[in-house]
């Protein structure tokens, strides 16, 4: 079975008690930086005595590690960091995708309904501040 361990600032994965059929998420950064660019949904396949090797969704490559190594990038799906992570994950993907379709959306497509809802959402966001 998979453990956290760790504390608040930094956390990781155990996998010393590990089974096959274990289920964990691993969160890819970009290179050189600490932007989430992906989440992973990962099973461990087997273990040895020393190495996990384990299946990521949708690669057909397996990844292995050595069992006694900390793996800070995976999470078990319950843990509140996770979650957390998750989110803001989706939440950036989410408004990413809707930039790109207001920059490629012509002018017309932009009626008073659309403009007033986004000056109505930029108002509200500025209001609390200037109280």
């Amino acid at each position: 079975m998979l453990r956290t361990q760790g504390n608040a600032h930094y956390r990781f994965l155990d996998f010393q008690d590990a089974e096959p059929g274990d289920r964990f998420c691993r969160v890819r950064h970009t290179p050189y930086g600490n932007r989430v660019c992906a989440l992973e949904m990962a099973e461990v396949i087997a273990i040895d005595a020393k190495r996990v090797y384990c299946q990521l969704a949708g690669r057909k490559k397996r990844w292995s590690f050595r069992k006694t190594a900390e793996q800070p990038d995976c999470y078990v799906e319950e843990d509140p960091l996770f979650q957390s992570i998750a989110l803001r994950f989706r939440q950036t993907e989410r408004v990413e995708r809707i930039k790109g379709w207001i920059q490629k959306a012509p002018v017309e497509a932009f009626d008073d309904r659309v403009c007033a809802a986004i000056e109505d959402w930029h108002r509200g966001r500025e209001s609390p501040e200037s109280e």
